[in-house]
């Protein structure tokens, strides 16, 4: 039973949700009036970053509280491409921690993807989804996301890569993540409290809604990016190519699909790139739509077994999504706010005044925040395994006495290439260290779009060096061994031989 001091805790983890896709954060035509609901009740934190913008270490940085660097899942496990499908040996989770040193009841619902599902099945956590007969074949993957595997098209976008599928909304599988969670608040010990993660797959792509719920969004309304459109003048290569990259693979599925373009000029080309991503993101705004009302329906099931008051809640994400943005798709080998900045509400237990924070935070407070929450004070370390984050209980009671002032972030790649990058920022400028490409500097004051790359730019001397301060002492904090090959000079003598 959840007390004053041992409340339940209900974390929402949402995979590759940007921002500005909520009404509690931007002004957007995507309804999500539950998520609303939910933020008047807690701290709606404006500054939150994700550790690393790829979905396995993210989530897997979530479960530990350490950066990747720490736990050296570096890039999403997944079959025939990773080169970590798990944690390093002896890495704690947070389920362990549960189960070995408290007395609450643990489950985690929908997606995984810390590893093959199999991992999950093996885990310390008390109650997941376990495949069984008659089951959606989906609760045997690590991903859960909704595709052709699940159902036929019933609706196609975007030469099947998004559209409707011919499934029941209790077959699709956040509702099922939704489903599983509400069965679980409704059967459990009840004289234990909980902590119960609800991780719903989308809204990641493929952006597939069951035809029952249907694209609710009309493409023609859907507005453009202020940043769509990106030159990448004296940006990395990297970006420029993993653009193309994109681009021909689109085409090329256009093709199979037997739609021509018939473009006569470059202009009636991007007319039709931007006539198909509406369509997209129509898509996608469906799509969070759906998972709106899935954490309102979870909610109402707290409510209807009065433990709403008694129960502390997180909305997050593992990280963004570009969306078209900067003409780019889903995450990759660059550093934007679109995949860094990551939307974080935390109810603390009963109804505390809504507020907001400009705190920077990451998701490794969130590990020390649920600690806090289950042990009943802060917690510096987890079964011996120091922490890379701090409880945000402070921040979410008023308290702005808060030590950090930026965020440090990291990038190891994926199977477009291993790439190493990392990144701090402070909300007025963005310094990016790229290894083995050009670095990046961005004035977010002046330039929140990130368009230009100042990094180049000769009199921000003393900008540079103090970020670069600024990142290797967070790097010495963390034990991140990559940055000993970073060399500011080196990166200062790449003017001249970059062209800029």
């Amino acid at each position: 039973m959840a007390s004053e001091s041992k409340p339940n805790v209900l974390v929402f983890l949402c995979d590759q949700l940007r921002i500005d896709l909520l009404s509690c954060y931007a002004d957007t035509i995507v309804r999500t009036p539950n998520i609303s609901a939910l933020a008047q009740d807690s701290c709606v934190f404006e500054r939150a970053y994700t550790p690393i913008a790829i979905c396995s270490p993210a989530r897997a940085s979530l479960l530990t509280g350490l950066y990747p660097h720490s736990h050296h899942m570096f890039n999403n496990s997944t079959p025939r491409y990773s080169y970590c499908e798990h944690l390093r040996p002896g890495v704690a989770m947070i389920q362990d921690w549960i189960d070995e040193e408290s007395d609450y009841e643990s489950a985690w619902f929908g997606k995984w993807h810390v590893g093959p599902a199999q991992d999950l099945f093996d885990s310390r956590f008390h109650h997941t989804q376990k495949p069984h007969d008659g089951g959606p074949p989906f609760l045997t993957s690590s991903h859960w996301h909704p595709s052709t595997r699940i159902a036929p098209l019933a609706e196609s976008v975007g030469g099947g890569t998004a559209g409707t599928l011919d499934v029941g909304l209790e077959g699709f599988p956040d509702v099922v993540a939704a489903r599983y969670s509400q069965n679980f608040l409704r059967n459990r010990d009840v004289t234990r409290p909980f902590f119960l993660t609800c991780s719903f797959p989308g809204p990641h792509s493929p952006w597939m809604v069951p035809d029952e719920w249907g694209i609710r969004y009309d493409a023609d309304s859907v507005p453009m990016w202020a940043n769509r459109y990106d030159s990448f003048e004296g940006k990395p290569f990297n970006q420029r190519k993993l653009r193309l990259m994109q681009e021909v693979r689109g085409e090329e599925r256009l093709r199979r699909a037997g739609r021509p373009f018939g473009e006569r000029n470059d202009e009636q080309r991007q007319e039709r790139k931007d006539r198909e991503l509406k369509a997209l993101l129509a898509c996608c705004f469906s799509y969070m739509e759906l998972i709106d009302q899935m954490v309102g329906e979870v909610v109402a099931t707290l409510k209807e077994l009065n433990l709403y008051e008694e129960t502390a809640i997180v909305f997050t994400a593992d990280h963004g999504d570009m969306a078209g943005s900067h003409g780019m798709m889903s995450k990759g080998a660059y550093m934007y706010d679109e995949i860094y900045r990551i939307p974080l509400l935390v109810k603390a237990p009963g109804t505390p005044p809504p507020r907001r924070s400009e705190a920077f935070v990451h998701l490794m407070d969130v590990t020390a925040t649920c600690l806090h929450l289950m042990a009943g004070d802060r917690q510096e370390s987890m079964m011996g395994q120091g922490l890379h984050g701090e409880s945000l209980l402070p921040l979410v009671q008023g308290n702005e006495d808060w030590g950090r002032a930026m965020h440090y972030a990291e990038y190891h790649g994926d199977w477009y290439g291993h790439y190493s990058a990392r990144m701090v920022t402070d909300g007025r400028w963005k310094l990016v260290w790229n290894l083995t490409d050009l670095c990046e500097l961005y004035d977010l004051e002046n330039d929140p779009c990130e368009l230009e790359n100042r990094f180049y730019d000769p009199g921000l001397e003393a900008v540079r060096a103090t970020y670069f301060d600024h990142m290797m002492a967070e790097a010495q904090r963390t034990g991140d061994a990559q940055l000993r090959l970073l060399k500011p000079q080196v990166e200062i003598a790449m003017l001249g031989t970059a062209g800029l």
